[in-house]
């Protein structure tokens, strides 16, 4: 454990804890819609590239569970390192005039003065479902605007994904073998001077 610093002292940062039917996201802040974004924007307005990188690891890693979206806010709870998870809401809000996303975390670090961990991982959890599932577009703007029913269903609940997509969304992503990719593409298209893998 690499002792860490808080509130000028030091302590021993522990694991965190692993957590079954959390959301996973297998490249958090990789996003092509505008909603996505901006999320993506607002954690990366409002802390540090070495809290969104532990952000980015908890994403990844599923330790999002409960989330909920409705219009204006995503809440969620993370598991981190303490036995109960961390309640951490994300909000749509007008701040000195300008449209703003303020987060809220139950951690000890909180969200006063720059995002938490817990608030990144929440963003980037939030960004890939605004920028997958239709249903959540709908429940965070609370405005269908065009969007496509189908896809992201809400299960006739506003603001809850159905356990479909959330078993979607919490499978691993498939490990691929690279030597047989490499062999499969040099059977479609050889290699151009004659290097082949076999």
């Amino acid at each position: 454990m690499t002792p860490r610093s808080w509130d000028g002292g030091w302590y021993e940062a522990r694991p965190r804890r692993a957590v079954e039917g959390g959301v996973v996201v297998t490249k958090p802040g990789t996003v092509t819609g505008e909603l996505a974004a901006e999320m993506v924007a607002a954690a990366e307005m409002e802390t540090s590239s070495a809290i969104l990188a532990r952000g980015r690891t908890y994403a990844r890693a599923g330790q999002v569970v409960a989330l909920e979206v409705e219009e204006g806010r995503f809440s969620a709870q993370i598991q981190g390192s303490a036995s109960e998870p961390y309640r951490v809401s994300l909000l749509r809000t007008v701040i000195s005039g300008s449209d703003r996303i303020a987060a809220d975390c139950s951690c000890p670090y909180g969200c006063d003065h720059g995002w938490c961990k817990h608030a990144a991982a929440l963003a980037y959890v939030a960004a890939h479902l605004l920028d997958t599932q239709g249903a959540t577009v709908v429940a965070w703007t609370g405005d269908d605007g065009g969007v496509p029913s189908g896809g992201g269903g809400t299960d006739g609940e506003a603001g809850r994904l159905s356990e479909e997509d959330l078993a979607t969304l919490r499978q691993s992503a498939p490990v691929l073998d690279a030597a047989a990719l490499l062999a499969a593409a040099e059977e479609l298209v050889p290699h151009p001077w004659g290097m082949g893998g076999g």
